[in-house]
């Protein structure tokens, strides 16, 4: 019987000793970091692939009309396994520098997600083994996205400008593991530094209810995470500009080939580790 407890577990070992999630010889950039881990054990919540949520976030202030529900990727969907997979100490504790990116975040940002994509494929293999269909959408040749790997080129309808047909964060919501801060990271009870991951599934999984009501339930609007912006792309008025996010990491694109990040709304907040108390 697949559960959410078989599944973290499932989850947990394939991050615990996958060497993808490790820094290896060849890509350090100093020798200390060999060996070093990304992420830590993920966190898993379900969702239900008929929740009435997945049409709504069509709506141009949410994702946007591109986006696909779980049933127009996968027919037979019946559920949805959304991951959070916090990033290691190594990783958070290297970014605080208020104007250097740390290595473990450049890792994190380039092999790391590269690493996700690979535990993605894990769920559809693990799930294949339980003898049910899993996709994930975000591995999939048929993700697609608005604007230019690498540039702020957004399209002439500027209600699609930087969405995709799969939002990980949004799935993230739907499915129950956080909601949104002012700098559109998710807030998860795992704080907001790491990234995420999903699969929908056709197994008829018991949902995860989700505590909160509200988009911005766990964000205490603290203004940290626009204080540590070096990119000035996060107000309290208006919270984060995408295309000024977007043109300082284009900077940082120019410093760190063929690496990049930034995270410094992700580290050094009240929410890097948890939900902020209000």
């Amino acid at each position: 019987m697949i559960t959410l407890h078989s599944i973290q577990e499932a989850l947990a070992e394939f991050v615990a000793t996958s060497p993808l999630n490790y820094v290896t010889e060849q890509m350090a950039l100093v020798p200390e970091d060999v060996g070093q881990r990304l992420y830590d054990a993920p966190i898993v919540k379900i969702g239900a692939a008929d929740d009435p949520l997945w049409e709504a976030l069509k709506a141009p202030q949410a994702v946007g009309e591109l986006l696909r529900t779980p049933k127009e990727w996968m027919a037979e969907a019946r559920s949805v396994v959304s991951y959070f997979a916090p990033f290691s100490d190594f990783v958070v504790d290297g970014n605080r520098d208020a104007t250097a990116v740390g290595n473990g975040w450049l890792y994190a940002r380039v092999e790391g997600q590269a690493f996700l994509t690979e535990v993605n494929h894990f769920l559809e293999r693990w799930f294949a083994e339980q003898g049910v269909k899993a996709l994930s959408p975000y591995a999939s040749a048929e993700f697609k996205y608005v604007f230019e790997a690498g540039t702020c080129e957004a399209v002439e309808n500027k209600s699609l400008s930087f969405t995709s047909n799969w939002s990980e964060r949004h799935v993230a919501y739907v499915c129950g593991l956080g909601t949104f801060g002012l700098s559109k990271g998710l807030i998860t009870e795992r704080g907001v530094a790491g990234r995420f991951g999903s699969v929908v599934t056709a197994a008829p999984l018991e949902v995860t209810p989700r505590p909160y009501s509200d988009i911005y339930e766990y964000c205490s609007m603290c203004g940290a995470c626009a204080r540590q912006c070096p990119g000035e792309a996060i107000t309290l008025a208006e919270g984060k500009s995408h295309p000024k996010c977007c043109a300082y990491v284009n900077v940082m694109r120019e410093w760190y080939a063929p690496r990049f990040g930034c995270g410094k709304c992700q580290v050094g907040v009240p929410c890097e580790r948890g939900i902020p108390k209000r």
